[in-house]
This record gives C-alpha cells, sequence and structure tokens, in this order.
C-alpha cells in the first residue's frame, strides 16, 4: 500500500509539474510571438466627412466640403524587438482633390509591447485584452501626448467594442498646413476610438476639430472646422479582420493550450498505465515463482524436519553423556548451533508458506514481550531495556509473539557484539506502536526499501522470508511493521479494531 501511494503520490506531482511546464512555455514563449506586432504591419482605413477652411488668415471660411481622409501605416524597417512604422494621413477636398491636411510622421515600436521606443510609458496601439479603463496613450490619430478615457460600451458589425475618447486643446499643429507656412496654428479636438476588446483592434473612428490662430490680441481666429468619421467600407473591413483575429486568438489562448494540457496529461497517464502494468507483471512473476518456491519448500520442510528432530535427539543425547574433552563439547556446541538454525529457518519457510487464520484475543504487552524473550536467544553481552509502561492488546498471541521475536533476533543480529534493545511502547488514536531499537551501524540506504520483500535478504544465512512473513501477520491484523535509521527502530502498529476475517498469505 505504501509503495503505491508513493507511486501515486510521485506519478501526480511529474503530471501537475509537465502540465505547469508545458502551458508556462506555451503562454510565456509563443503566445507572445503570436501576439507581437508583425514584421509586415501594414493597415489602411479610409475617412470622410464635412469640413471647412479658410482661405487666408483673415478667417473666413469657405463653405462646408466633402472630406476624403486616408491612413496608412506600415513598417519600414526593424531592428531586433523594434519596428519603425511610417504613418501617413492625408485629407482631401473630395471635389477639387485638393490636399488640405497632411501628416507624415515615422514612430520606432517595441514589437512585444507596443510602446514607444524613446517613450517606453506610452503605448502606440492598443494590446489585446483592452480593459475597461483609461489608457495613457501617445495615439497616432490624435497628434497629441493625452490619455484615453473609457466611456462606454457599443455594438459595431457585431462586435462589442469599447469606446474610448481623446480631447485635445491649444494642440500645435502647424506643420500640417503647409498653405499657412510660418504661422502657429492650435487645434482642440475630440476623437473617439471604437476598439474590439479581444484583439485590441481599431474597427471605427470619429474625430472632429476646429483649427485656430490667436492674433496679438489674443482673439481667436477659426482657420479650419469639421469631422469626419470611418467609412462603412472600412468599419467592414477593419471588422472582418478583427473576427478573424479573434478565432485566431482563441486558437492559440485557448484551444491549442486545452489540446497541449490534453496530450501532456494523456503522455503522463499512458506512462503511468506502463509503470502501473509493469509492477502488476513483476508481481505475477514474483507470486508465480514464489508460488512454485512455497510449494518446494513446503516439501522440503516437511522431508528436513524428520531427520532433523532425529539429530537434534543424538546432539542432546551426546551433550548429556560425561567425560568429553573440549574439542567434543565444541563440536557438540557447533552441532546444536547448526541444528538451531536450520530448525529456524525451516520455521521460517513454514510461517511464509502457512495459511494461518487470525485468534484475536486481548492480552498484556508484558506478557507479549516477555514471551518473546524467553523463545529469543539473546547474548549476555546485550542489554534489554523493556518499557515501564503496559497496555492492552488486541490479536493473535502467537503471530504477534512470532513477529516481535524475529524482530529482536534481527536486533541481536545486526549488534553482533556488545549492545543495547530498547523496547518501547505507547498508543497512538487508536493504534499500539510497540518500537524495537537497537545499538548496531544501521540498515544500508540501498537495502531498506527492499527488505520486506520476499527472498531479499544480506545474511548469509538467511531465507529472506523472515522480516515479509513478519509484515504479512501485521498486514492480516490490519497493521503495518516500519523502519528508520538513525538508530534502527522497527515499530509495529497493532490496531485495536480487527477485521473479522482472515487475509490469505499472496
Amino acid at each position: 500500500m505504501g509503495r503505491t501511494s508513493d507511486y501515486v503520490i510521485k506519478r501526480s506531482i511529474i503530471l501537475v509539474a509537465t502540465t505547469v511546464f508545458v502551458a508556462s512555455i506555451w503562454y510565456l514563449s509563443f503566445v507572445p510571438e503570436l501576439e507581437k506586432i508583425p514584421s509586415n504591419f501594414h493597415l489602411y482605413m479610409e475617412q470622410e466627412g464635412k469640413d471647412q477652411i479658410a482661405a487666408s488668415t483673415s478667417g473666413d471660411l469657405s463653405a462646408p466640403f466633402k472630406l476624403r481622409e486616408s491612413l496608412i501605416q506600415k513598417t519600414i524597417s526593424s531592428d531586433g524587438n523594434y519596428i519603425e512604422i511610417s504613418s501617413v494621413i492625408s485629407g482631401k477636398n473630395e471635389f477639387t482633390e485638393q490636399e488640405i491636411f497632411h501628416s507624415d510622421e515615422n514612430y520606432k515600436i517595441n514589437v512585444y509591447d507596443f510602446t514607444y521606443k524613446n517613450s517606453p510609458e506610452k503605448q502606440f496601439w492598443f494590446k489585446p485584452g483592452v480593459k475597461q479603463q483609461d489608457y495613457q496613450f501617445y495615439h497616432p490619430l490624435v497628434f497629441a501626448n493625452t490619455p484615453l478615457t473609457y466611456q462606454r460600451t457599443e455594438q459595431v458589425e457585431g462586435l462589442d467594442t469599447y469606446v474610448f475618447r481623446a480631447t485635445t486643446a491649444k494642440n500645435d499643429i502647424s506643420d500640417s498646413f503647409p498653405q499657412f507656412h510660418g504661422i502657429t496654428i492650435l487645434s482642440d479636438t475630440t476623437s473617439d476610438f471604437w476598439i474590439e476588446p479581444i484583439t485590441g483592434d481599431l474597427v471605427r473612428f470619429e474625430k472632429n476639430w476646429e483649427d485656430y490662430t490667436i492674433g496679438a490680441d489674443q482673439q481667436r481666429t477659426i482657420l479650419q472646422k469639421g469631422g469626419k468619421h470611418t467609412t462603412d467600407y472600412s468599419i467592414f473591413i477593419l471588422s472582418q479582420a478583427a473576427k478573424t483575429k479573434i478565432e485566431n486568438i482563441n486558437l492559440y489562448t485557448k484551444v491549442i493550450p486545452a489540446l497541449l494540457i490534453s496530450l501532456t496529461i494523456g503522455i503522463n497517464i499512458i506512462v503511468a498505465l506502463r509503470g502501473k502494468i509493469r509492477q502488476i507483471n513483476d508481481r505475477l512473476r514474483k507470486s508465480e515463482k514464489l508460488a512454485i518456491v512455497g510449494t518446494f519448500a513446503a516439501r522440503l520442510a516437511h522431508d528436513l524436519r524428520n531427520p532433523l528432530t532425529v539429530m537434534k535427539s543424538q546432539v542432546e543425547l551426546m551433550a548429556m553423556q560425561e567425560n568429553h574433552d573440549d574439542k567434543i563439547n565444541q563440536r557438540v556446541s557447533r552441532l546444536t548451533t547448526a541444528v538451531d538454525r536450520m530448525n529456524r529457518q525451516i520455521d521460517e519457510i513454514v510461517d511464509f508458506v502457512k495459511d494461518k487464520p487470525l485468534r484475536i484475543e486481548t492480552f498484556s504487552s508484558v506478557k507479549l514481550i516477555e514471551s518473546a524473550l524467553q523463545n529469543t536467544l539473546i547474548p549476555s553481552e546485550i542489554k534489554v531495556i523493556q518499557p515501564e509502561s503496559e497496555f492492552e492488546i488486541h490479536g493473535d498471541f502467537t503471530q504477534l509473539e512470532t513477529v516481535l521475536s524475529n524482530m529482536i533476533t534481527n536486533a541481536v543480529q545486526a549488534i553482533e557484539g556488545d549492545g543495547t534493545i530498547t523496547l518501547s511502547i505507547k498508543e497512538q488514536d487508536n493504534t499500539t506502536l510497540l518500537s524495537i531499537q537497537d545499538s548496531g551501524p544501521g540498515i544500508p540506504k540501498k537495502d531498506i526499501e527492499k527488505i520486506f520483500e520476499p527472498l531479499y535478504t544480506t545474511k548469509q544465512n538467511g531465507t529472506g522470508l523472515g522480516l515479509s512473513s513478519c509484515q504479512t501477520i501485521m498486514k492480516n491484523h490490519g497493521g503495518k511493521i516500519t523502519v528508520q535509521n538513525n538508530p534502527t527502530t522497527f515499530t509495529l502498529y497493532i490496531p485495536k479494531n480487527h477485521p473479522d476475517i482472515t487475509i490469505k498469505n499472496i
């Protein structure tokens, strides 16, 4: 269960990390490239309206005439993150074809944030994602450094647009009137912009103006007065372009990221499933091997048990005889140790293979510990410290004693000489925790994750089944065994409530 949980947590972390990584790379690297001003930027817009203009500085305005105006913006050069845009506005009398207004400006603009190179705090144009707020722009259609203030929302050709207004007063536009060369001409204007907010594109524009001079007596002389608006044809073209751009923006901000995230999740799921299938196959192969080993081991244990019993009886008879010299006594001792070790290994195999139902009862922790210590060979040079506390334990006494005895035996083998084994017990929530700590050198890091696997052992005379059998017994109780180093401590988790079932060994 622990490994499965760790695997799920690990795969979940990888899934989240790779998904965030892919989404971040897309939004931080690719989306800015798609939203930047293209190197072949080009905009054409037609305006129409009515105008009146004075033939001289006397201020006598002409009769109103139809005005035709064009805006042409295009890239003329590029340098790294900046492009140079030419912006030409030309206004003509539609009847006489005479040019009455001309503006020709070049702007160096950052392609990513749409700001001016010489004024990075000012924007040249709206970026995608326009908000209902005021903007500090130096817009090329305004001819002045003035803010664009949000007014309202309006529909244009089926598009929801935000309307912004820019007003100027006493703005010097002398260069735009070559016929009045040398005279300072000021302008008061009101400009309205209909901006599609998703794209930041201009789809409609209106402007009203009054251009004038101020004489020495501070008298105001009107030289031009009029208004203009985007032609229906240009509104249609600009709106269609905005609609196409909206589809593209939705594609690269919603559809493609969703596909990338889905693909990332799919790949992670496939990798996780492959890993899980590999784990299941490994378990199946291991189970098949264990089944074969178990059948063979049970037969072998049965066949060896009788001759070992005979050998042990003969050794005990030899030990009882008198007049043995030291060499014979040493041989008898070695034979006794060898027979006991073989019996212990056979017991481990039988415990692992044999299916034992649980006999749940209530008993004292002191009784369990004392019984385990009596049935375990502990050298005199090893000191055992028993817990002072006493708790009631609910479980199969015989099987839990086997587990505890195995833990103590492992601690003795780990110490290999003088040392201390410390037993401690406490209750936590609805579980009794019984810990076995030894003063040995500890378990190597490469082994600690594998010690509960069947047939895995670091001992020359071990079967690799002892700890696995103990873990199985604890799982049958609804508990578990954990281990940690520095110092080496095995902890038995014994629940107080047990399901009234027997869990079979696999």
